[in-house]
């Protein structure tokens, strides 16, 4: 999966990658000017501050902010509520507000009724805001937060259905409104949306964007935008999860989701996700045996060729089989030295070692019944002389794996001594 990170987005009136936030002041409030500059021989007085939201959308928020009598001037800035950046130390965040090109035009006096808008549905906000020496051209005092603003679902213009959930995949539709318009669209586990990427769909958004960009820095001269128009879509799609992820994992819940962007990379459209949970296989008892009814050298790799016969106790059983190192199976899986196990096994072999969609794993890797199983065929795979090997062995069903796994070792013979 992907998990890329992005610095958190300014939401004040500055550009962010995602789209121009406008901060507009109401006209009513606007407080007649004081002194300017401040009398210097009038010390600063550190103040106190109400914020109440007025008005929240899933695309903009009005915020009244009103200063006591001893604010003169102050810095008031929508900022994205993420991790990442508001849980860095004040005086990073205050270093990077006062460094904006926009910073000037956040700074206020007096009562202010601030709308921003250009915001990001189901997405977390606040309000930051401390008070100004104009003279120093610093913050005085401390920095502030309000409360976190979470804006609503937007209203959808992109329809997603999902269908033909199994273990291993799941069909999607993809409907949008707009039939000429561009768009993304892409699955994420749930479990990363809700805690890496912090149940905001605007930095889900950030991670989409961050992927682009780190993407195209592999690639000298080349603008992020190249990389990103590469992956979105127009018109209705019949889509289906091996063209995303190869192959999904049994038992977890995803969510998909899209949202329209155009070849510029600005936002057009709220998000749309649905959320489903892929099939846990059923349980199943079958056992196996396995032996090594074959053991040649292959004098042109220098190594052996090998063939192992298994019967399963089911003679209908489907199972998938390999043949690996026992020593890179005993330091990576063992719970003794690693803290991984025989499940996370399983779930390397189907989920990472295939790099097969999952329509190819029973196909390609799989035998049905009392079968001789030849690695060389079928993986184009030899083995060194004098080395531990294991038959792994556990059975398969398009929803996953059935049942706990087997291993059978054995050890390859001294290299042939030449004649």
């Amino acid at each position: 999966m992907r998990i890329m990170r992005k610095g958190a987005l300014f939401m004040c009136a500055a550009f962010v990658a995602l789209a121009t936030i406008g901060c507009e002041k109401e006209p009513k409030p606007t407080p007649e000017p004081g002194p300017d500059p401040v009398d210097p021989a009038k010390p600063l007085v550190e103040g106190t501050f109400e914020v109440k939201v007025d008005d929240l959308t899933a695309d903009s928020v009005t915020i009244t902010i009103t200063p006591s009598d001893a604010v003169d001037y102050y810095y008031a800035c929508l900022a994205s509520d993420t991790k990442k950046y508001l849980g860095g130390e004040d005086e990073v965040i205050v270093m990077d507000q006062l460094g904006s090109p926009n910073a000037e035009n956040m700074i206020f006096r007096g009562e202010q009724s601030l709308t921003f808008s250009g915001l990001i549905g189901h997405s977390h906000y606040r309000l930051l805001y401390f008070q100004y020496d104009s003279e120093k051209k610093r913050i005085f005092g401390d920095l502030h937060r309000s409360e976190r603003i979470t804006t609503p679902d937007g209203e959808e213009s992109i329809g997603l259905e999902v269908s033909d959930v199994t273990g291993l995949s799941a069909n999607f539709t993809i409907t949008p409104e707009d039939k000429e318009a561009t768009y993304y669209f892409w699955l994420d586990e749930v479990s990363d949306y809700e805690d890496s990427f912090e149940d905001s769909d605007n930095v889900l958004i950030q991670q989409d964007f961050a992927f682009w960009q780190y993407t195209a820095s592999l690639y000298e001269g080349t603008d992020w935008r190249e990389i990103m128009r590469q992956d979105l879509r127009s018109g209705d799609l019949e889509e289906t999860s091996d063209n995303l992820y190869n192959v999904l994992e049994w038992g977890v819940e995803y969510m998909a989701y899209a949202y329209g962007i155009d070849e510029e990379g600005n936002i057009t459209t709220h998000m749309t996700k649905r959320k489903f949970t892929t099939k846990k296989p059923e349980t199943k008892n079958t056992t196996f045996e396995a032996e090594i009814t074959k053991c040649e050298w292959d004098v042109a790799f220098n190594k052996y060729i090998v063939e192992a016969h298994v019967t399963p106790s089911d003679p209908d059983a489907v199972y998938f089989i390999t043949i690996t190192n026992m020593d890179w199976y005993e330091w990576y899986f063992t719970s003794n030295n690693t803290g991984r196990n025989d499940e996370t096994f399983i779930q390397y072999e189907i989920l990472k070692n295939t790099s097969r969609p999952s329509c190819d794993i029973v196909r390609l890797y799989c035998l049905v019944g009392e079968e001789v199983y030849k690695p060389y065929e079928v993986r184009s795979q030899h083995f060194t002389p004098n080395k531990r090997y294991g038959i792994f062995i556990f059975g398969m069903s398009e929803d996953g794996p059935t049942t706990p796994l087997f291993i059978k070792e054995f050890t390859t013979p001294d290299r042939p001594k030449e004649e």
